[in-house]
């Protein structure tokens, strides 16, 4: 089994177009048994429009120019079908509904939304969802947390929110933008219920998911680890590796993204 997560910045960028046709070709080259993404985005203004390999959860519909939609039309021209679910829950950069998105090659056969943040604010940048489906016989989520020490909604609270309704689940993946370093506080609560797949590898890279400043690490301009891929069980996984960061394919976001390959 093979999984790709990666935080895509999405549409906000004028090149988004080359970002879809980069993303889409590489799917269709290593072929991930579920995709997680996150930053997905479309025009709040957009016009409402349907798509049947995508599965909408929420009050937000799907609309004209969003990231999804592209890339599952992009990944048809490849014949590459793929189940999908979106969730949009806020706004960003004032003309963007922002959410998070997961594909599978398998049947979706349930699906979920999690509340992380205290508040469900369209307009608080800083709410937070978790995004999760069933498949393959387990359970993956698509996560973009909050700052460790954020004074609204610090990580902690937000994993609490999680762990309550992950715990009770077997086979389960957590996979997104963690926003923390493997030396923090949040990263030793998470391994105490998770396991780290590039901790579990046994062929990796050197991890690095950001390469200098990014929004939320102003003045932090070193390498980090703040993407994850975390299982539920301790297990052998083949690989696990940087994507997307311009060694190996095309860089396309503000974050590199990880694919890992289980035995």
């Amino acid at each position: 089994m093979k999984l790709l997560t990666l935080n895509t910045h999405s549409i906000i960028d004028n090149d988004y177009e080359r970002k879809i046709d980069v993303l889409s070709k590489v799917i269709a080259k290593y072929n991930p048994d579920v995709v997680a993404l996150q930053e997905v985005m479309q025009r709040s203004d957009g016009k409402e429009i349907r798509n049947e390999k995508i599965k909408v959860v929420g009050e937000i519909p799907l609309k004209k120019d969003n990231f999804l939609d592209m890339v599952i039309s992009s990944l048809d021209k490849h014949n590459i079908g793929y189940n999908s679910i979106y969730f949009a829950f806020k706004k960003a950069y004032n003309e963007y509904d922002e959410g998070l998105a997961l594909l599978s090659n398998q049947d979706i056969t349930s699906t979920e939304i999690i509340q992380l943040s205290k508040f469900s604010d369209y307009g608080n940048y800083k709410t937070r969802y978790a995004l999760g489906i069933r498949t393959h016989n387990s359970w993956f989520y698509s996560l973009h947390f909050n700052w460790e020490n954020d004074g609204d909604s610090p990580f902690e609270k937000e994993w609490k929110a999680l762990l309550e309704v992950t715990s009770q689940k077997k086979n389960v993946w957590l996979m997104g933008d963690f926003n923390l370093t493997p030396d923090s506080r949040g990263y030793e609560l998470v391994t105490k219920s998770y396991q780290d797949t590039y901790m579990l590898a046994s062929d990796i890279d050197n991890g690095i998911t950001v390469s200098g400043e990014i929004d939320g690490w102003q003045g932090k301009k070193e390498n980090k680890r703040i993407d994850y891929i975390f299982t539920s069980k301790d297990m052998e996984i083949k690989s696990s590796k940087i994507i997307f960061n311009g060694k190996n394919e095309k860089i396309i976001s503000d974050h590199f993204g990880i694919i890992v390959e289980k035995e």
